[in-house]
């Protein structure tokens, strides 16, 4: 059976390269290709926050742009009876970000074979032109790319590592809020300002500049996997949202996954984030799921039940 590739269309790619994530999960049973939720995350939020980050006023077309740059970065591999077998992205389409030049290859575990086609392809399309660097994060038991990179002069930095961590969900414990925190959902009250705070505070952006724009929050709940009722925020005795939690639920895998997650500075030490977590867990488990990720190692899910599972690897080249 043939393969030929071809660019990403975006008004019918999404789900199908949606659904071909949630397949291959089913298939190699861990994550060696993205999760959905960061599928929609990279789109719907990523892409448009990054394209005003640092805009004391956001420019609706910067976002814009940095959605199509995202876009039209993204190969995709199909076979003869027109299925996707492979695809290949950028996640943070922004040339200042620390994170641009790099790459993810993603393919159908029958598909192996199309590693070094993705991989030339990922070469001459997402190197960070300033450094003339690529790099690549794969985990630990991925063999085949693993030896494809270092066949072609990659070399891992062991001292850059990811985790993804897991909680088998059983017996949760019920809620136990501080004295006049109240935790509600987009659902219940959907203030864009309050919830660009949050974000924004939790992870550790003083500069309102450095916020996500309204347009990126909104875009956010556009995404055909996002739900409202699993948008949490813990709001304290004053009104503010001061920490706060969005679960994805990805109902093949019987699975869900954190993200993101975060706590106003001003808050930390109250059990908010712990509380938050656990309705994000109660809501999953009222769906279905029976297991949730997060992609962090932090010691912060260490301490209430969430196990190390996978790690990966930056893996990393000079042109």
């Amino acid at each position: 059976m043939g393969v030929r590739h071809r660019r990403y269309k975006p008004e019918q790619d999404f789900l199908r390269i949606r659904d071909f994530l949630v397949n291959t999960y089913h298939v190699f049973e861990k994550p060696l290709n993205w999760r959905l939720e960061r599928w929609n995350y990279a789109r719907y939020f990523v892409a448009p926050f990054l394209g005003t980050y640092g805009q004391k006023a956001p420019n609706l077309q910067d976002s814009l742009k940095a959605i199509r740059f995202w876009e039209d970065t993204i190969g995709v591999w199909e076979n003869d009876d027109n299925e996707i077998v492979g695809v290949v992205n950028m996640e943070h389409p922004d040339p200042e970000h620390p994170g641009f030049g790099e790459a993810f290859l993603q393919r159908h575990p029958q598909w192996t074979s199309l590693l070094a086609e993705m991989l030339d392809y990922a070469e001459r399309t997402l190197i960070n032109k300033k450094t003339n660097t690529l790099h690549i994060y794969i985990y630990d038991d991925d063999e085949p790319l693993q030896s494809l990179v270092q066949q072609r002069g990659y070399q891992k930095d062991e001292e850059r590592a990811r985790y993804d961590s897991e909680f088998i969900i059983r017996n949760l414990p019920e809620q136990r809020l501080p004295d006049g925190y109240v935790l509600r959902s987009m659902a219940q009250e959907n203030n864009i300002e309050l919830k660009r705070e949050v974000f924004g505070r939790a992870f550790n952006h003083t500069d309102p500049a450095e916020w996500p724009s309204a347009f990126s929050c909104e875009e956010l709940q556009r995404a055909p996997d996002y739900r409202k009722d699993l948008d949490l925020n813990i709001v304290s005795p004053d009104g503010k949202y001061v920490a706060c939690c969005i679960t994805w639920y990805d109902s093949l895998n019987r699975m869900a996954i954190l993200e993101p997650v975060g706590t106003h500075p001003d808050f930390r030490g109250l059990g908010l984030g712990r509380e938050v977590v656990f309705e994000g867990l109660r809501r999953a488990a009222n769906l279905g799921a029976e297991k949730v990720q997060v992609g962090s190692g932090q010691r912060f899910y260490e301490r209430i039940g969430f196990k190390k599972k996978y790690v990966s690897y930056r893996w990393a080249r000079k042109f």
